[in-house]
């Protein structure tokens, strides 16, 4: 009888984070098709108004194709360098494993704006604010913690057997690794990428230190909501929820799949 209890509650309790989560999801949806010119709830009327404001506004667009263009570059940065710093984790002593994984996963539990207030200060030294190549080395920073977590926990479930037949039937360390180690692990370095661009897409403090003569998406939802207040940022909110909603359930979908070719 407990136990049903406690199921009952730990269901209720499950369906209430729910609720709790999506809640904003439910206030920004209908409000991005209001016919209004405030953001207003629930909405009076149906439009697509806003979606087009979005769509054929200049300064919207050319914030969405800088933040395109850093997360990408972010997004190749940290998944060659997570990728191979989890492979060295995974190869070092495991008395040195813990320290590695710690000192690799570190920016996770630093608040950004730290993070931001250093690079800032780099930035300013070297020239180099208000430049994107900056900003994208800054999220690949702030993002090849998660691809070291995702591509550690595939490494793991790798057999060492199948990589040391190939040694033993005369394949040399890189073809090794091709062969039996790196096919396995390509549907986990996939899901680790699209988690990354998207980690760079939404970031916001980081931009705001970098970030002075141009903008990008968050930046210019930020502003928005500063200045304007009109229901195009719960236009852009809305589509970006879809578009990052979507890829984090292909990113699922291809960490599942590592799992389960993996599994013994």
């Amino acid at each position: 009888m407990r136990v049903m209890q406690t199921s009952r509650l730990l269901a209720v309790y499950f369906w209430a984070m729910v609720v709790y989560l999506i809640f904003p999801i439910l206030i920004v949806l209908p409000v991005s098709f209001s016919d209004s010119e405030l953001l207003r709830f629930p909405p009076t009327a149906f439009s697509m108004r806003w979606y087009q404001s979005y769509f054929n506004d200049p300064v919207w667009v050319d914030a969405t194709l800088i933040s395109f263009r850093v997360a990408v570059v972010s997004m190749v940065i940290s998944t060659t360098a997570g990728t191979l710093a989890a492979l060295a984790i995974n190869a070092a002593p495991k008395r040195l494993a813990g320290p590695l994984t710690y000192g690799a996963t570190l920016p996770i539990v630093i608040p950004h704006i730290f993070i931001a207030l250093g690079v800032f200060i780099l930035a300013i030294r070297s020239g180099l604010t208000d430049n994107e190549m900056m900003l994208a080395l800054a999220h690949a920073a702030v993002a090849m913690p998660f691809v070291v977590l995702i591509t550690s926990a595939a490494i793991r479930q790798i057999d060492p057997t199948i990589a040391r037949a190939a040694r033993v039937l005369g394949a040399g360390p890189l073809r090794a690794f091709r062969v039996a180690t790196l096919p396995p692990l390509i549907p986990a370095i996939v899901a680790a990428a699209i988690f990354a661009f998207f980690v760079s897409f939404d970031e916001l403090i980081i931009a705001q230190f970098l970030m002075k003569g141009s903008e990008t998406l968050p930046m210019r939802i930020w502003a928005d909501l500063r200045l304007d207040f009109n229901p195009t940022v719960a236009a852009v909110s809305t589509l970006l929820i879809v578009v990052t909603s979507l890829a984090m359930g292909v990113a699922e979908t291809l960490r599942r799949r590592t799992a389960r070719t993996l599994a013994p």
